[in-house]
């Protein structure tokens, strides 16, 4: 996916309360725009539609494909970039099961999705779903006003999934090699529901700036009943980054 660790320096995790919080930081931006052009695609387009279309039409009409998937717009690209970080993380540093993106199934490139930002699963050894949460926000300066907002989602749906973000994810999971972690979930959801016990929250920051203040502050305050984690990405060249990785795609892919 995002391949983090070889970009990345990963600080340890801060207890604050009951919850934690962590900083990494990139070591490497360039390494870290080549291994996020690689996966970009993939987080909007079906790997099988991809390999048909070079088939087709060879590297050019990939990149054309491509072109119209993915967003143009600055602020677009942004907030699409925290979630795929958000859910590359969930994957490569907690061993969640993420699935498809959900990205795939956007009506419009430059248009804002609803519900969960990303969505991730494992099972227990009984065979009992966790679920991860996440609300994933990108700014290259990231104040206070973010921090509220990354907690109003996170607080959403009483805290919980959405019921229509859990479905989705659940039955993209069907198709793939991770099916019974799908079917798990479904069962989970119409036999039982899900229950605090069963959620984490991440709220993941991408950003060139030092929220760490606002961070403490919030979880501080924070009085529900979910595990929270607080993940910061400081990229120092934040909008460069985000430029750079989009235009390889279509360059690579080209």
């Amino acid at each position: 996916m995002a391949d983090l660790k070889t970009w990345c320096t990963f600080g340890g995790l801060v207890p604050i309360r009951d919850h934690h919080a962590g900083v990494i930081e990139s070591h490497h931006d360039a390494m870290g725009v080549a291994a996020l052009a690689k996966s970009i695609p993939n987080a909007y387009a079906e790997s099988q539609s991809i390999v048909r279309i070079a088939e087709l039409l060879g590297k050019k009409g990939v990149a054309k494909f491509l072109s119209a998937k993915l967003p143009t717009k600055a602020s677009s690209r942004s907030g699409d970039m925290g979630e795929v970080l958000a859910t590359a993380y969930l994957h490569e540093e907690h061993g969640y099961v993420v699935g498809p993106s959900r990205l795939i199934q956007r009506d419009h490139q430059e248009w804002a999705m609803r519900g969960d930002d990303a969505l991730g699963a494992k099972l227990d050894t009984g065979g009992k779903p966790h679920i991860a949460k996440a609300e994933a926000k990108s700014r290259k300066s990231l104040g206070l006003q973010t921090v509220i907002q990354a907690r109003e989602g996170l607080a959403r749906n009483d805290e919980m999934p959405s019921a229509h973000s859990l479905t989705q994810f659940a039955e993209r999971l069907l198709s793939t090699a991770d099916s019974d972690v799908g079917e798990a979930v479904l069962a989970m959801q119409i036999s039982d529901g899900v229950r605090p016990d069963r959620v984490r929250h991440l709220m993941f920051l991408f950003t060139s700036s030092d929220p760490s203040a606002y961070v403490s502050a919030d979880l501080e305050a924070y009085s529900g009943p979910v595990p929270q984690l607080t993940i910061t990405l400081r990229v120092e060249g934040h909008q460069k980054f985000i430029k750079d990785a989009y235009e390889r795609v279509i360059t690579d892919g080209s």
